[in-house]
């Protein structure tokens, strides 16, 4: 059911990441949203969903860019299984697990796609890249982390209910 559900919004999370948000900067960044959706249902407790959500919304982000397919996905796929190995254990422990969560799976998302652009050739001003780019696109990807977290697993425990034991 999760998949039912989750390729299709991770398609038009991907869809709008690529052309929507891409006319809508903060500074030059701009939110990651499969990101979010992945780093979300991982803490929600779906291990296995998360990962083929990364691999599916990967594939997706990567057919609406320059990057070789397959970049996005390995990383993606990469901070997913990172963040169900808590399975949701640290995320009812406290209310800010979700944020530095996604510091450090942003951090992790950006310096790899420098990493690729910088095997592919292209020249790169780290400076720019930081301070336009990847800094406001963490600082959009932190504001909307409990959002996508409270969302998300709303949505996983309305899909998998949890079970109650009379």
């Amino acid at each position: 059911m999760a998949y039912l559900i989750g390729i299709p919004l991770l398609v038009l999370l991907a869809i709008l990441q690529s052309s929507l948000l891409g006319t809508f900067h903060f500074i030059d960044g701009r939110p990651d949203l499969v990101l979010l959706a992945v780093i979300g249902w991982a803490l929600a407790g779906g291990k296995t969903e998360a990962m083929v959500w990364g691999l599916i919304g990967g594939i997706v982000l990567d057919m609406f860019s320059e990057i070789p397919i397959g970049s996005s996905a390995i990383i993606l796929i990469v901070i997913a299984y990172l963040v169900s190995l808590y399975e949701g254990r640290l995320w009812e422990a406290h209310l800010l697990i979700p944020l530095g969560i996604t510091l450090l799976g942003s951090i992790a998302y950006h310096v790899w796609f420098l990493g690729v652009i910088f095997l592919m050739g292209r020249p790169i001003d780290l400076t720019f890249a930081f301070g336009r780019v990847i800094m406001p696109s963490i600082f959009l990807n932190l504001v909307l982390a409990l959002p996508a977290s409270q969302l998300l697993a709303g949505l996983r425990n309305r899909l998998y209910p949890p079970e109650i034991e009379i």
